[in-house]
């Protein structure tokens, strides 16, 4: 699919900001019988914006369906066809035993605590201070807690690095990512490991402590293969037994060690760089999602946000500007102000050839160099970085190789990055092999004879080691095996000895923040399955039974931390523990040797193509696959769930004949995969991207078991020689279809109307409801900025105060005046990354259910929040512009105008509130809601927590939130019950003196 490549303009300090509305569209019905061949593109739609490439095509359903379908479609099994008059009888009967079954609670037995704890008062929540890693990366966090147990994860506001320091006059915040949110509903997942097995039956701890012995007897033989860890506990643990003779391993299948191998070119040691966006007005990634996949995301979009304001960390008046280089649209190549699609591969050649722009010699000899676009858009790009030297700075991807960071390293030198938007510091461990060299070097140990013992902590090689290293094959060859892991998982399968692994919220331990603070690991709750941790497990190997606790304390004093050890629980962190700044002298290495497809142009023929591996937004790199909440969360741009797939162009698909929802052929040299296609625009030509994490066998009921998977085994034809970029790849179509289930086209308000009268009405409100300009614009256009969707400015400092604009034309409704409280909530778009950690957050939150993939074929997915995202532009250059949608609480809401039983009021504070035991169903109140953000549940879809084995699952649910059942309507309630608990420690607070009564006038009662 070809299309006319639009000139990169000349820039003159524009910056494009977003003020959007809401565009909203209602239900119908997923069409998802059929399968197209994508067509070529015609010229942008009329009203600029589309949502993807079947509507740009005009083939979206609610464009070639004439059918109105307000509702998605209700099967027999759900509601079964009733006669009137039986309907009303029914209806009449299920009144009465409605209001019988209020009348009282059903019975329970409670047997109270003979001695209430200190500090705990029945029905209150807890907050306490722990940490989570990922990839060997520590964050900072506060857990919920609730009479024992934990519900609820967020940011620590008081890390230094969570938090990115205090900004005076700020309130300061800590976010998470959707894997930190989701990792709740992993602590109470029937399906984690409850036992010790050997060699696949039934064993006991005891059993394996008696065995132990038996296996350490010859330290020479024995390896250790961790999974990425930058826990002090473990790095005391591992000096300890790699003195006694033990070998240590260690693996991530997503790893950042290019970055540091890059460092270890460029200045002759490994680094590790940290940026300081909030003083950066210049952003340049190069095949980087810096706010996603990177390790200090949290803290780089809090930075960025920080600089992208006008009132920001950069001064009044100035904002960021973001360049995006990269092969697959992400998350950050959507937020770029300028955004360039390119094969992974040729970031080589650009880099050097940016370096060469900037007087770092001369560019290299690569076709692809001279197409006017690239060029001019290398031009522009030296001569912004010139203009802000020192305050602009470059940031590399983890799956470009070393040459690639260690030209960045030196372009960072050569426009003053250093010091002043970048901090250079001492690597951590700067020993450590790099993860790929590590894990080849073990298998050859393993075939070399030399290993007798395997001690495998966390991970799942077996699963996503390279294919080419058939780790399940070498691990027959060692004579045991011990897997620590909370699920039985593939690579557990294939032990001698598996030991289930405590969740971090079961154990004491540990780790380091991307700056190096120690976080210390606090339990919240014993141990539900009898779990040890990875400290733990190390310590019975030297011979020692001790707990975790003293594990940590013992590491601690081995480091010379002299921080009381209650206030570094408390607070969760050990302060002054950063990493020592590290001297970034550049040596001379040499220049990168280009390989022919390098030296090419950017096209390519079948055969040639290249491949990359993404992190999957759903599972990580699998690891999450058992995780209902984050399969069903989509992703944000190409809106699908429950699935991974390959990601194809718009014109790489119409060279190869490829179409959506078919199975695809992929090709690395000699190992192949079928998996779904699915056309991104933006994606670079003739690079296809292969999400990771699916076509799990043992990850459980979710994620797949017992023949039965979801998603596909990527990892097939990821070999240790192209473990991030392949290349002489080769796609073919199958013939075969696979459907995705994808909320692409959910809730549209056009199907079934006549397609040019919508568009024209879309056309005409598009200005208002997604306010797009420069910085220019904005700076000096007093029209634009005062234009708001009313046609009038919204004088926020005085809202509430001033008597409320004429806007012509009478109100058939009387506008409500508020005595107290009236609750708001504001969101900036210019900041907003689109990370989707809002929605697994509020799902966490509100007791929200998963309906499974074949539902949300069915327009049945519950979440409160959906982040609209919209493309303009042409499909191989798209423009991006998205807005997160929950219930705005109408002032005069048409939802409450319909429901006949008054189950949706409003309240006197200025929220629209549900009474779930009145609502009856009707859904008349979906049907009139402008945002179409109200969700029905058509099923019970908490039937099978009520099974035996699923009852640990209740430990989850938030006290304070009720839980829907068949036939409910729900929506965001602003979370009113956050609302109501802050009203009440306000009160105490009052009445304790710490707070004047005055601060936000009278409080009233809930």
């Amino acid at each position: 699919m070809s299309a006319k490549e639009p000139e990169l303009p000349v820039h003159d300090g524009h910056h494009h900001g977003h003020d959007h509305g809401h565009d909203h569209d209602h239900d119908h019905d997923h069409d998802h019988g059929e399968t197209e061949t994508l067509a070529s593109p015609g010229p942008t739609s009329t009203f600029g914006y589309w949502r993807s490439i079947r509507e740009l095509d005009g083939q979206a359903p609610f464009q070639t369906d004439p059918t109105p379908k307000e509702f998605p479609t209700a099967p027999d099994r759900v509601i079964d066809p009733l006669h009137r008059r039986n309907f009303f009888q029914l209806m009449g009967a299920s009144m009465a035993l409605a209001g019988v079954g209020a009348c009282r609670y059903e019975k329970e037995d409670i047997v109270p605590l003979a001695r209430r704890p200190e500090g705990q008062i029945p029905g209150n929540t807890q907050h306490y201070a722990t940490a989570f890693e990922l990839g060997g990366v520590g964050h900072g966090l506060v857990a919920t807690s609730f009479e024992g147990r934990p519900i609820k994860l967020d940011g620590n506001p008081e890390h230094p690095f969570a938090s990115g320091g205090i900004v005076p006059g700020t309130t300061r915040h800590a976010g998470t990512s959707t894997f930190v949110q989701a990792s709740i509903l992993h602590l109470y997942d029937p399906d984690r490991s409850q036992s010790v097995m050997s060699a696949g039956k039934g064993a006991s701890m005891d059993g394996f402590r008696a065995a132990l012995p038996a296996l350490i007897k010859n330290p020479a033989g024995i390896r250790v293969l961790s999974e990425a860890t930058s826990s002090p506990t473990v790095q005391h643990m591992r000096r300890r037994l790699t003195a006694m003779g033990v070998g240590w391993h260690e693996y991530e299948a997503l790893s950042w060690d290019n970055e540091r191998e890059g460092t270890r070119r460029a200045f002759g040691q490994p680094m590790r760089p940290i940026a300081r966006l909030d003083r950066a007005e210049t952003i340049v990634t190069l095949d980087c999602d810096l706010f996603i996949e990177h390790p200090a995301a949290m803290k780089y979009s809090r930075d960025y946000s920080r600089s992208r304001r006008l009132h920001g960390s950069l001064g009044l008046g100035k904002m960021n500007r973001l360049w995006s280089i990269e092969s697959n649209l992400s998350n950050t190549g959507a937020m770029a102000d300028h955004r360039l699609g390119l094969r992974s591969e040729l970031c080589l050649p650009f880099a050097m050839a940016l370096d060469g722009a900037l007087g770092g010699g001369g560019a290299p000899a690569s076709e692809f160099l001279k197409e006017k676009k690239v060029a001019e858009f290398i031009k522009h790009l030296a001569d912004e970085l010139r203009a802000n030297a020192g305050r602009s700075i470059l940031v590399a991807g983890r799956r470009q190789p070393p040459e690639v960071h260690a030209i960045v390293a030196k372009i960072n030198q050569a426009i003053g990055a250093v010091g002043a938007t970048l901090d250079y510091h001492v690597d951590p461990d700067p020993d450590r092999k790099p993860h790929l060299q590590s894990i080849v070097d073990l298998v050859k140990e393993i075939q070399g004879k030399r290993v007798q013992t395997l001690i495998i902590l966390g991970g799942n090689p077996v699963y996503d080691a390279p294919a080419d290293l058939d780790f399940a094959a070498a691990l027959a060859g060692v004579e045991t095996t011990v897997h620590l892991h909370e699920y039985l998982n593939e690579t557990s399968r294939k032990a001698t000895w598996h030991v289930p692994r405590s969740h971090f919220l079961e154990a004491w331990g540990d780790t380091r923040t991307w700056d190096g603070t120690i976080t210390v690991a606090q339990p919240l709750i014993a141990p539900l399955y009898g779990g040890v941790s990875s400290a733990e497990l190390l310590s019975m190997l030297v011979g020692e039974a001790r707990t975790g606790e003293a594990l940590v304390k013992e590491a601690h004093a081995a480091l010379g931390v002299t921080a009381p050890w209650r206030q570094s629980v408390h607070d969760g962190f050990v302060p002054n523990t950063q990493l020592p700044p590290g001297t970034a002298q550049l040596t001379g290495f040499a220049p990168p040797q280009l390989t022919p497809s390098q030296q090419g142009g950017s096209k390519r023929a079948n055969g040639d193509l290249e491949v990359t591996f993404a992190m999957s937004p759903f599972s990580y790199d699998g690891r999450y696959a058992n995780n209902a909440w984050l399969q069903e969360t989509p992703d944000f741009l190409t809106k699908v769930t429950w699935d991974n797939y390959a990601l194809v162009g718009p014109e790489t698909a119409e060279a190869l004949n490829l179409a959506n929802d078919t199975l695809i052929r992929v090709k690395v040299g000699d190992r192949e995969l079928e998996l779904p296609c699915h056309t991104i625009p933006g994606q670079a030509r003739y690079s296809v991207s292969l999400v990771l994490g699916g076509g799990r066998t043992a990850a459980g009921r979710v994620g797949g078991e017992n023949g039965r998977t979801i998603g596909f085994d990527t990892n097939k034809v990821r070999l240790s020689s192209g473990f991030d970029i392949a290349g002489k790849a080769t796609v073919t179509a199958t013939g075969k279809t696979f459907l995705l289930a994808s909320t692409q086209e959910h809730w549209d308000i056009r199907t079934g109307l006549i397609p040019s009268v919508t568009q024209e009405g879309i056309a005409e409100r598009l200005p208002q409801l997604i306010r797009e300009t420069t910085k220019k614009t904005l700076e000096t256009d007093k029209a634009w900025r005062a234009e708001g969707d009313s046609g009038y400015f919204v004088d926020l400092k005085n809202a509430g105060k001033t008597d409320r604009p004429n806007l012509g034309g009478q109100s058939l409704f009387k506008e409500k005046d508020y005595l107290g409280h009236r609750w708001g909530m504001a969101i900036d778009l210019s900041s907003c990354t689109g990370c989707n950690a809002c929605m697994v957050a509020c799902q966490a939150e509100n007791n929200i259910p998963v309906v499974g993939k074949e539902e949300v074929f069915n327009n049945r997915e519950m979440s409160w929040i959906r982040i609209d995202r919209y493309f303009s532009g042409t499909p191989d250059e798209p423009q991006v512009v998205h807005q997160p949608i929950a219930c705005q609480q109408c002032e005069n809401a048409p939802c409450e105008q319909v429901c006949p039983v008054g189950a949706t009021q409003h309240s006197d504070e200025g929220l629209n509130d549900m009474s779930y035991n009145r609502c009856i169903g009707t859904r008349y109140c979906a049907n009139n809601c402008p945002y179409k953000v109200r969700r029905f549940n058509f099923l019970d879809w908490n039937k099978e927590w009520r099974e035996a084995r699923n009852k640990v699952r209740n430990l989850l649910f938030n006290p304070d939130v009720t839980v829907r059942m068949r036939g409910v309507m729900e929506k965001c309630t602003f979370c009113v019950q956050r609302i109501q608990n802050g009203k009440i420690r306000a009160k105490a607070q009052i009445r304790a003196g710490q707070r004047p009564g005055t601060v936000d006038g009278p409080i009233p009662d809930g």
